[in-house]
């Protein structure tokens, strides 16, 4: 459904499908008619039904009389507050401050946390965003906290838990923001190298393998690089990036498939050893760093352990020495390794973890240390975490883009 604001229209042609402004979208109806089979038939609905969408804040322009949902009271105090903290003017990055700010705020209040999976990915993305848009308004990266507390004053009587956990919002967003800024800034200076160097050579494309190194290299975001080369007038080949984040993924796979192996250059009694260490790993940074924390490879050796995991950050000396201490805890309450066959659902089921699911048969072999860990695993492991001895990490550094690597002993 649209709205005729009254506007004059822009031509003789204009419609609705128009973006001069005078039609506003406001509602849309899905008739839902028709029943889909496994073979791609369709058939009429014994009961047929319309969904029915409501644009809440464009509803409220339109009966406000305002121009656009930013000049009600549902943005502006924000609104103008960046506009009193900006040194430059940009309607634009106004705009998705503000609207990314709150929606980042309204995710954290329901749990939410930046991560490189699922929703906490859509989350990163919002503040991240948010904040290079902070940055081309000049506006100092410590003002978060101001905005975030107008917001809170101006919906908490909506949303209450806005101010019960006020400090926990801008704890997550701060804490965010400063592993960030290094990134953008370093990324930002990389990108404006490689446009300069395309502009020199004709070319008026960011090559995919260049938004490629921004983001292995640099952990620079690929849709921050797209919206950067839009900003200066660019293409970017996304088509080649994605072909070469592709090929990334597969090597990575390829790398892990080890794990079915156990990771293993042999199969002696160090290696197996060093193998059930790497479950109690695993574990362990699941509790230090969250439990969306899982094993992205290994690498085992008589000599060394060399564990990958997803993070976002360098670990600090605190994290790793909590990780550490666990594992040793693990290992001097010598708890039982139990292992059990079990069909691939039923281990799913269990709440055993693994990697690449698919590549794993139908029977698949599921090892248990105690209640601290559960996987899927082609072994071999010791019998009890005792025989493990002492585990010490000993380097923990970057992989690539999002993935940490651990190297430890035991003895």
């Amino acid at each position: 459904m649209f709205y005729d604001t009254g506007k004059p229209a822009c031509s003789a042609d204009c419609q609705p499908s128009c973006d001069c402004g005078k039609y506003v979208e406001i509602w849309n109806n899905v008739f839902m008619e028709y029943f889909k089979d496994k073979d791609g038939k369709y058939s009429k609905l014994s009961q047929r039904n319309v969904d029915t969408g409501l644009g809440l804040e464009r509803m409220t322009m339109l009966l406000q009389g305002k121009e656009t949902p930013f000049d009600t009271e549902l943005f502006k105090p924000v609104m103008d507050k960046i506009a009193e903290l900006q040194k430059v003017d940009i309607i634009e990055s106004r705009r998705i401050v503000a609207e990314h700010l709150r929606a980042s705020m309204m995710i954290i209040a329901d749990g939410g946390r930046p991560s490189n999976v699922d929703r906490g990915y859509v989350l990163r993305r919002l503040i991240r965003r948010a904040i290079r848009h902070m940055n081309k308004l000049q506006i100092d990266l410590a003002e978060i906290s101001t905005l975030i507390a107008i917001y809170v004053e101006n919906l908490s009587e909506m949303y209450p838990d806005l101010a019960n956990k006020k400090d926990e919002i801008i704890g997550v967003l701060v804490e965010e923001k400063d592993k960030f800024v290094k990134t953008l800034n370093h990324g930002e200076k990389e990108f404006t190298k490689a446009m300069n160097n395309s502009k020199q050579a004709g070319k008026n494309k960011i090559d995919g393998n260049v938004v490629f190194k921004l983001y292995d290299t640099y952990g620079f975001p690929p849709e921050v690089t797209k919206e950067l080369a839009e900003e200066n007038g660019m293409e970017v080949d996304m088509k080649e990036f994605e072909e070469l984040f592709k090929a990334h993924q597969e090597k990575s796979r390829q790398g892990s498939a080890q794990k079915f192996k156990g990771g293993l250059a042999g199969d002696g009694e160090i290696e197996t050893k060093y193998h059930t260490a790497t479950h109690l790993l695993n574990a362990a940074l699941k509790v230090v760093l969250g439990a969306d924390t899982h094993q992205r490879g290994s690498n085992i050796t008589t000599e060394r352990m060399r564990f990958d995991f997803n993070c976002d950050h360098k670990m600090t000396d605190e994290e790793k020495q909590k990780t550490e201490d666990l594992v040793n805890q693990w290992i001097k309450e010598d708890l039982p390794v139990i292992v059990e066959e079990m069909s691939k659902e039923d281990a799913i089921k269990s709440g055993a973890e693994c990697m690449f699911i698919e590549k794993y048969p139908d029977v698949v072999t599921v090892y248990s240390i105690g209640t601290v860990s559960k996987e899927l695993c082609g072994g071999p492991h010791v019998k009890h975490t005792g025989e493990i001895g002492t585990f010490k990490i000993k380097k923990e550094e970057a992989s690539s883009a999002g993935i940490r690597r651990i190297k430890a002993i035991i003895g």
